[in-house]
């Protein structure tokens, strides 16, 4: 019997037709890359203000005490975003976002054991501890403030993932940004403030007190921000879903098929994160408390870009192609094909963006870096310069892995989350003895880390192509490949050739003075038009096959 209209839950906008999806899709990722630039930019200026505030050993224990605070929220919550995309719709709406809610507080749960075990052994027990975090003062006001801070996000997390199901991505872009502004505004002022009044030890124990401040006043942010629109949420959505564990119709209150694949996702998602956030775990353990801060600061600066846009997209990407594969409305052959061709538009994006990244990143990056924070303080006597343009070329395989398992979390099924976890297992254990060997027994040190970053996510993208090639029942060859990006190979080469013999005139790869970085802005832009036009082509290209498909 079919169900009337007014009860389905086919309301979702995100539901009615391949229009509305990509409709949907394309606001929620202009909302999100156009409020993150202008939030992320903003950060970027007050940090470097701040960085000529503090020096490479306070900003490596800041880098660590949020590090542990990312691994935290990270496992915590991680395996129940990507969980609840999977979740089926209802007889009513109230009733599927009810279940969403349910799940959204699994976190809360999650988050007390995890917290325990990061907070002893990568807290206390580490030497970061001992030796340095708990010799300056104001050090417990810290801890707990980032412990206030971690529960404040977390309470949120219902509401985030009710917001995430219904694609409500400007919500989400409005209230970070808001938060993130607070953030950087709270800490600068703060820091300066200690500035005023400490030096020596008192300054290092108020600079990390005042990045606690800053992150407690972002998470405050988001919790009043997601607390007050949800207040309103039932009246503009037209349902009737409440702040807590509910149970509707004697249902259970946590759909068993999803929960399953939860605990897969969960187990995943510890591996993941050894493995994504694996570099600040070693170096903790590797290296100095300053070459801590140095990589910090290259992290901060060198994943700009997959911040302001590769995140947003990742997860854009991820919540379209879950919504049209698992579409009901949408014949399966037509979804198929319509997945398939927004993967290898997007693939085919990132190539192109990746290309422009090397080359003008690798040239000018150092020199960039040198105007931005001088020469004349303690992080010029770091190596860090030379580290930063080795990081750039790590950057397009940070993107291509964030992609690519996008993709894969939404086809995989639950017996092949296991066998990616095993996956997991096994190159966890290389990329540890890897890194060891790089940066302690070759002493490569940051070098050695960045080269272990790089195998570790080229090992992951490897896994994931060679699954979508499964599930989609086609082998992409490395001839295909090489059709679809040849010109843009091809126009980058000749543009890295002509700046080595006429701007550099064949002494060096970098740029080194403001004459030589005007003329590689020049070669740089020419190179982007050409890739833009390049990428139209492909784009063009894409969608009348699409269009092919769908008529045969």
């Amino acid at each position: 019997m079919k169900r009337p209209k007014s009860q389905s839950i086919s309301t979702d906008k995100f539901d009615d037709s391949e229009a509305d999806i990509v409709d949907e899709s394309a606001k929620g990722i202009s909302s999100l890359i156009l409020v993150q630039v202008i939030t992320k930019l903003f950060t970027f200026v007050l940090n470097q203000a701040l960085i000529r505030f503090v020096s490479p050993d306070i900003f490596g224990l800041i880098f660590y005490l949020e590090f542990l605070q990312s691994s935290t929220l990270f496992i915590s919550r991680e395996s129940v975003r990507l969980a609840v995309q999977r979740i089926t719709h209802d007889q009513t709406k109230t009733q599927t976002l009810q279940k969403v809610m349910n799940f959204g507080f699994l976190p809360l749960v999650i988050a007390i054991p995890v917290t325990l075990l990061i907070g002893y052994y990568q807290g206390f027990k580490s030497v970061n501890f001992q030796e340095y975090l708990l010799l300056l003062p104001f050090h417990k006001f810290s801890i707990g403030i980032l412990i206030l801070s971690t529960i404040l996000e977390l309470a949120i997390e219902p509401i985030y993932c009710v917001y995430q199901y219904e694609l409500e991505f400007g919500k989400r872009s409005k209230f970070e940004g808001v938060a993130l502004t607070t953030k950087c505004i709270t800490t600068f002022g703060a820091i300066y403030l200690a500035r005023q009044y400490y030096t020596g030890m008192e300054f290092g124990g108020s600079a990390i007190l005042s990045f606690m401040v800053g992150q407690l006043a972002y998470s405050a942010v988001l919790f009043i921000s997601y607390g007050i629109s949800f207040s309103k949420f039932n009246k503009r959505k037209n349902t009737h879903i409440r702040y807590g564990i509910i149970s509707s119709n004697g249902a259970p209150k946590f759909d068993p098929s999803v929960l399953s694949i939860l605990k897969s996702l969960f187990v995943q998602s510890i591996f993941k994160q050894v493995l994504t956030e694996g570099d600040k775990l070693l170096i903790s353990y590797l290296c100095t408390i300053e070459e801590q801060g140095v990589y910090a600061v290259i992290v901060n600066y060198g994943s700009i870009i997959a911040r302001l846009l590769f995140q947003p997209l990742e997860e854009s990407t991820r919540l379209l192609l879950a919504k049209i594969v698992n579409s009901t409305e949408i014949p399966k052959g037509e979804s198929l094909a319509q997945s398939f061709t927004y993967i290898k538009m997007i693939s085919l994006f990132y190539f192109n963006l990746c290309l422009f990244i090397i080359f003008a990143g690798v040239t000018n990056g150092s020199f960039l870096l040198q105007v931005m924070i001088g020469t004349q303080n303690k992080w010029a006597s770091s190596n860090i310069f030379h580290f930063f343009t080795i990081y750039v070329a790590y950057i397009p395989f940070l993107a291509f892995n964030g992609v690519f398992e996008a993709f894969f979390t939404v086809i995989v099924q639950p017996n092949e989350i296991q066998k990616y976890s095993k996956f997991m297992t096994f190159i966890t254990v290389i990329v540890l003895v890897v890194s060891y060997i790089l940066i302690s027994v070759l002493e490569l040190r940051l070098a050695g880390l960045i080269l272990a970053n790089i195998i570790n996510m080229a090992m992951r993208i490897g896994y994931c192509y060679r699954s979508i090639n499964k599930y989609y029942g086609t082998r992409i060859s490395l001839l295909t490949c090489l059709r679809y990006t040849s010109g843009s190979i091809a126009c980058t080469v000749v543009s890295w050739v002509v700046q080595y013999m006429f701007v550099f005139r064949s002494e060096s790869f970098v740029t080194k003075t403001w004459s030589e970085l005007f003329k590689s802005a020049v070669f740089s832009a020419i190179l982007l038009a050409n890739l833009m036009i390049l990428e139209r082509q492909n784009i063009q290209n894409s969608i009348k096959r699409i269009f092919k498909i769908k008529d045969e």
